[in-house]
């Protein structure tokens, strides 16, 4: 089983980012995958150790606001959704410490909305990102699901195996 922990988010206006965006060559996230990663835990065999060591964690389950865009990459390969909450960094370190796990990289709260192929105009994708500043975008549904993963040429699939 290819597994993440995540919580699910809405954009307002997501058609209309896409069509700001339209110059990109890109691959957008389907609107009902938009999600914040907390870890990636990758194959695992079976959920329930995963299941059994985060049972009774405890955050606040609460909208979160999704506030303007940033990319990672030069040349750009990613565009986000910012957050900035507090709390989702503290669940992050609650889950790696529960489940034991080094994480391979920071973890910098942010939820994809496109993996771009090329960027013809990097000038106009800058001015872009930057017309939307500091914009209410979306929202953040915190609330903790182990999530399946299946890949398909059409794109992934996800099942929420359990809510926390």
């Amino acid at each position: 089983m290819r597994l993440f922990l995540g919580s699910f988010a809405k954009l307002e206006h997501y058609e209309m980012i896409k069509s700001r965006f339209s110059f990109l060559e890109a691959k957008w996230v389907e609107k009902h995958n938009i999600h914040l990663t907390y870890l990636f835990l990758g194959e695992r065999p079976n959920p329930y150790e995963i299941i059994e060591k985060l049972e009774g964690i405890e955050y606040e389950k609460k909208e979160i606001p999704l506030i303007g865009l940033g990319f990672f990459g030069h040349p750009p390969k990613v565009l986000y959704t910012k957050t900035s909450d507090h709390e989702i960094v503290q669940l992050h370190h609650k889950i790696v410490e529960r489940l034991q796990i080094e994480p391979k990289r920071p973890f910098l709260p942010h939820v994809t909305l496109c993996r771009i192929k090329r960027t013809r105009r990097f000038s106009r994708f800058i001015e872009t990102i930057r017309e939307f500043g500091h914009h209410h975008l979306g929202t953040l549904h915190q609330e903790l699901h182990l999530i399946e993963s299946f890949l398909t040429p059409k794109g992934p699939k996800y099942k929420i195996i359990h809510t926390f």
